[in-house]
């Protein structure tokens, strides 16, 4: 029960601090623009926390950015031949992430990237497109990089290429700053 509360109260802190980062981009944005913001706020939060505390994106989460993305190509567009530009490109997306995934456990004898971090990108690209995931790889790679140093200083260890980083930790975050900050990039 604790730690159900701890992770809703990080949740909740990753939450506003990603809404203070991204509304300011959307304020004078029509209202499903501003709302598509906060829940995707939100469910990136979550995938943070969750991301961070288990090394696992559960599909829900995914799921639910999905839902926002298609809600927001609703509201904005809703043309088909659209919408197939961003599906068909994510699940290109995602099925060379997957045979990288398999090229590199079997080279390497361990996973490259999680099938959760795997999905994210495909959802991304629905509502970032292809650039938009290009961006958003580039930001939560120096934030997991980032990351990495600060956590082998504080552990006193030295960096490992082998060491595990909730990648999704960062890959969230940084869809929704992409999406909200340079949306001409999709």
């Amino acid at each position: 029960m604790k730690i159900l509360r701890a992770r809703r109260r990080s949740t909740a802190a990753v939450a506003v601090a990603l809404a203070a980062a991204t509304v300011p981009a959307v304020i004078g944005s029509p209202a499903f623009v501003v709302a598509s913001a906060l829940a995707l706020c939100l469910l990136a939060a979550a995938i943070a926390v969750h991301d961070l505390a288990s090394l696992l994106i559960p599909d829900r989460y995914t799921a639910g950015i999905l839902v926002v993305a298609l809600a927001d190509w609703w509201f904005e567009a809703s043309d088909f031949a659209a919408l197939a530009w961003r599906i068909g490109p994510g699940g290109v997306l995602m099925l060379l992430l997957c045979l990288f995934d398999v090229a590199y456990g079997t080279l390497r004898g361990r996973d490259g990237i999680g099938f959760g971090d795997i999905k994210l990108i495909g959802v991304s690209t629905v509502l970032a497109g292809l650039a938009g995931v290009g961006a958003q790889i580039l930001l939560a790679s120096v934030a997991a990089f980032i990351f990495s140093i600060i956590r082998a200083v504080r552990l006193r260890r030295p960096l490992r290429a082998a060491a595990r980083v909730p990648f999704g930790t960062f890959l969230a975050p940084a869809l929704v700053i992409i999406w909200a900050w340079l949306p001409a990039a999709w």
